[in-house]
């Protein structure tokens, strides 16, 4: 199935762009980087003037330890910078800075910085930066805040422009009136510009009794999150952030700037709506629907387990089937929660619920009949049991605390760390709500879960967030516009598997490097005083420098065999959830911020057939040289992999 749909994708793109064995006539085959000559022939100095001295050469995060950007591995500057790498918002300040620092074997912030950065304030500067590297050929990254696991905003030998200096929110308490439309919103809305991050935003929407689509992460920004879909906990009853969207100001490739709408530039329009970065131009600001913040928090879980492996794989196939119909009505019942599963004999299996507002009685009634099985199966190996409460109050809201419970601190294992593996996949309902299904689903999650590395710390979450089974109507019909992938109205949620460990690569194995990254190594890596690697590690981390660089050769050396079981997990995935069934129709698919670097299908995965078609059609015809090019966006596809992008096939 995978391979016929491929070659669906590659005849119809090579059709949508107008290519038959080459690049269209008048494209440049390659982009200016160095060290080619016409490098050396940019001039620099004109971009300089037109961003008013915005422009700067790329500076490392970690520059005051590195002695070819001035700095000292052994300095006092160096020793708090190398502390200040476990800060999400220290990293998130710094232009060059990025929370994920690579992927092992494919990317990292060391090898892939690129070589300027214009540190953006204006619309001005963002339009002058798309025009020059435009007219002169250039490699343009757009970066945000650095929350990139697959290294989209950077590249060796690029000009990145960064947006995360422009943070003016404005609201729109009486509606808002969309570029070239002739009615107002009936809600409530807010512009924000793409510097804004979820812990400027919740707070202050909060103070105005009011509560916006988008991700949890307090540090992620919205010019990236917006655009690629951005699920929080009321988007089954609000729909995503994407659906959110109600207008847009868009710089094309040639500079221009444009408001879009439904009413104004509608195809555009739908590109910003789910199509992520890299389809047609860079975003200034987004105006998105605001709703009325909760005045309480419904939750509801069922906790089950069992003894036996084969009492555990049914409990886990009723659990999946209990998932299924509590999300074919998700915006009345399971707004947000997860799944758990432990993997077999002795393990857990269960269900967490939360809804907003309503009668913490309804999720109950809804999870009571898992407690009703567990009890007709007579049996002592096999028990659980449903609780219900309020679990969030406004009342008691503090905003000095800023306890939210829709924004929640970026978990530490994803700051200044690299990726060994990630990939996700959404559970289809109509699939797991038939005994067949669900069954099948159990059996694959228990294989999986003896495939996971033992003693490594890695994200094993299932997020019914993000899904979109179960929206209201009008919501399901809004979403219907937007260039996201049609199956997440059949997806109960999605299961992610991310595996990464702490890693500073632009800093050379050191005592100072392994001293900051020994505290956090021992919570995801190397974990107990049973490792062979603990007492040369702690060593090393205590100054010893021959013990510190073998510390972290031998880490180092233990990865392929990781990667490998994690491929082993990825089959697992793809067997049980390929994009099209049996039929080559549409079944799973992933979610293009928290996906597989290597999907094999990429454009499946993220849009399906009939959206990848009409958004490569709107990359035609306003973005036809690429300029706005990155790992798995739309359109990449006729770049090299081994050009890192900047060379077409």
């Amino acid at each position: 199935a995978g391979t016929m749909a491929m070659g669906w994708l590659v005849v119809v793109a090579w059709a949508v762009l107008g290519v038959v064995a080459s690049a269209p006539p008048g494209l440049r085959e390659c982009r200016c980087t160095p060290p080619l000559a016409c490098w050396d022939a940019v001039p620099w100095a004109t971009l300089n003037q037109s961003v008013a001295g915005r422009l700067h050469a790329s500076v490392d995060e970690l520059a005051a330890c590195l002695p070819v950007q001035g700095g000292e591995l052994t300095s006092p500057e160096c020793a708090a910078a190398l502390l200040s790498t476990d800060n999400e918002f220290w990293v998130t300040a710094q232009p060059n800075g990025y929370l994920h620092t690579g992927l092992f074997n494919a990317w990292n912030i060391s090898t892939d910085r690129s070589a300027f950065s214009v540190l953006a304030q204006t619309e001005a500067d963002l339009m002058s930066t798309v025009q020059f590297a435009h007219q002169h050929n250039l490699r343009l990254v757009v970066k945000g805040t650095g929350h990139d696991w697959y290294g989209r905003s950077t590249a060796a030998g690029s000009l990145l422009l960064w947006t995360h200096l422009r943070k003016t929110i404005t609201w729109h308490d009486d509606g808002f009136i969309a570029e070239g439309c002739a009615a107002a919103t009936s809600t409530p809305a807010v512009t924000v510009q793409t510097g804004v991050q979820f812990a400027d935003l919740y707070p202050a929407a909060m103070s105005r009794g009011k509560i916006v689509m988008g991700g949890t992460c307090d540090s992620v920004g919205v010019g990236g999150c917006f655009s690629a879909g951005c699920y929080g906990p009321f988007t089954k009853l609000f729909g995503n952030a994407a659906v959110n969207i109600l207008e847009a100001k868009v710089v094309l490739a040639n500079g221009t700037l444009v408001t879009v709408s439904k009413c104004a530039h509608p195809d555009l329009f739908f590109s910003v709506r789910g199509g992520g970065g890299g389809v047609a131009g860079v975003f200034t600001e987004f105006t998105v629907r605001a709703h009325r913040s909760p005045e309480h928090i419904s939750a509801a879980r069922f906790d089950g387990s069992a003894t036996t492996g084969v009492g555990y794989t049914r409990l886990l196939a009723q659990v999946l089937k209990t998932l299924a119909s509590v999300q074919a009505d998700a915006s009345n019942v399971c707004n947000d929660g997860s799944l758990s599963w432990g993997g077999g004999a002795g393990g857990g299996a269960g269900i967490h619920c939360t809804r907003y507002e309503g009668d913490p009685g309804v999720l109950h009634a809804a999870l009571q009949p898992l407690a009703d099985w567990v009890a007709h199966q007579n049996s002592s190996t096999i028990t659980g049991t449903v609780s219900s409460s309020v679990s969030w109050n406004a009342s008691s809201y503090d905003p000095k605390i800023g306890d939210l419970p829709w924004m929640e601190k970026h978990p530490d294992r994803e700051i200044s760390t690299a990726l060994l593996a990630s990939m996700s996949k959404y559970f289809p309902v109509h699939y797991i709500a038939t005994d067949t299904g669900a069954a099948s689903v159990a059996a694959a999650l228990v294989n999986i879960s003896g495939l996971l590395p033992s003693g490594q710390a890695g994200t094993n979450a299932f997020m019914i967030a993000k899904g979109q089974a179960g929206l209201p109507a009008d919501v399901a019909t809004e979403f219907k516009t937007t260039a996201q992938n049609p199956v997440l109205l059949d997806a109960a949620g999605t299961q992610l598997f991310m595996y990464n460990i702490p890693s500073l690569p632009q800093v050379p194995p050191s005592s100072a490097l392994l001293k900051a990254l020994w505290p956090r190594l021992q919570v995801y890596a190397i974990r107990n005083k049973l490792d062979p690697l603990w007492d040369t590690c702690a060593a090393g981390a205590d100054g010893n420098e021959s013990a510190a660089v073998d510390c972290m050769a031998t880490w180092h050396s233990r990865i392929p065999a990781l990667q490998q079981k994690l491929a082993q997990v990825r089959d697992v995935l793809w067997t049980e959830f390929p994009n099209v069934d049996a039929d080559q129709k549409p079944f799973s698919g992933s979610y293009w911020c928290e996906t597989d670097y290597d999907d094999r299908e990429f454009q499946l995965s993220h849009w399906g057939e009939e959206v990848y078609t009409k958004l490569l059609a709107v990359k035609r015809k306003y973005d036809p040289d690429g300029l706005f090019i990155c790992h798995h966006c739309v359109g990449s596809e006729f770049w090299t992999k081994e050009s890192n992008l900047n060379c077409r096939r």
